[in-house]
């Protein structure tokens, strides 16, 4: 069994914990097993390419229509084409990534554990602006979920790297100045690289407005990439110990959120979570290399 493989069984094993009357727990309880599995939990070495090159990438034309409606000054950089689908932050970073033995299951399930383990460190800087962790953590267990705030800020740590988000000029207010920004990873990890995505929609403007009683909202990512190895303009950081007061925009299916405890992850639990959830559905992952 291959890693992709082991980290999509985990992630159905994390979906049918979501669907429990106590999801909460059960994801808990999952994300303690985990994270004993040593032959899949190293950390990702992420070292993206951001060069655009015709022969490998595709230009995105509907989120070029958008990204020129933006704010800040991306001249030089070039929306690229992913499939959609509610994996699309994840296929972003993946293409950024270039490394086919990484998987959109597995940017999920480490997103899941980060927020889990991190679980009160988020809650406190981010649940006043998109809602409570406990239950956006339950719709990122599920595959195919779309993406938002929690997401792109646990990615920050998980990779390693900045993450700048681009947001179109559209239907703009001024308390929507923080969708334009820079997210760090949470303290103590540091970053030498910074990735840049644009949160944009799958259609066009008018098409969007049209289906949606005229009135439009994000529900797409694309990474973008420069035309040439040129430095990023500098801009303002959203680091992980400040808070802004925002209105996020709705995000089509956004689930709603409930805060709830600290998860800590702790050794001495592994074997009893492994005589019992596990033998439900993820058997022989940590067996098989």
């Amino acid at each position: 069994m291959s890693t992709g493989q082991k980290f999509a069984r985990l992630l159905q094993y994390l979906g049918k914990c979501s669907e429990s009357i106590m999801y909460h727990d059960e994801i808990a309880s999952a994300v303690r097993w985990i994270g004993q599995i040593e032959s899949i939990m190293t950390r990702i070495l992420f070292h993206p390419n951001q060069v655009f090159d015709e022969s490998k990438h595709v230009i995105d034309v509907v989120a070029k229509e958008y990204l020129e409606k933006a704010i800040d000054n991306v001249d030089h950089l070039i929306p690229v084409e992913v499939s959609g689908g509610g994996n699309c932050l994840h296929e972003s970073i993946l293409l950024l990534m270039n490394n086919p033995m990484v998987t959109t299951s597995e940017l999920r399930v480490r997103t899941i554990i980060e927020l889990m383990t991190n679980e009160v460190y988020y809650s406190n800087r981010y649940s006043q602006f998109v809602g409570p962790l406990d239950i956006a953590i339950q719709g990122i267990c599920k595959n195919h979920m779309l993406s938002e705030l929690y997401e792109i800020c646990a990615l920050c740590s998980v990779l390693g790297c900045n993450i700048r988000r681009i947001y179109p000029n559209i239907d703009f207010r001024d308390d929507m100045v923080f969708l334009n920004n820079i997210f760090t990873p949470i303290p103590p990890i540091t970053t030498n690289c910074e990735v840049t995505i644009l949160w944009s929609r799958a259609k066009h403007e008018k098409d969007a407005r049209d289906a949606n009683h005229g009135t439009w909202s994000p529900n797409h990512f694309v990474p973008l990439m420069s035309t040439s190895n040129v430095m990023t303009p500098e801009k303002k950081t959203f680091k992980n110990n400040a808070t802004v007061q925002i209105r996020i925009p709705e995000f089509q299916s956004s689930p709603s959120r409930r805060l709830r405890s600290e998860i800590n992850i702790e050794n001495d639990s592994a074997q009893s979570i492994i005589s019992t959830t596990i033998q439900r559905e993820p058997k022989g992952i940590e067996s098989q290399h």
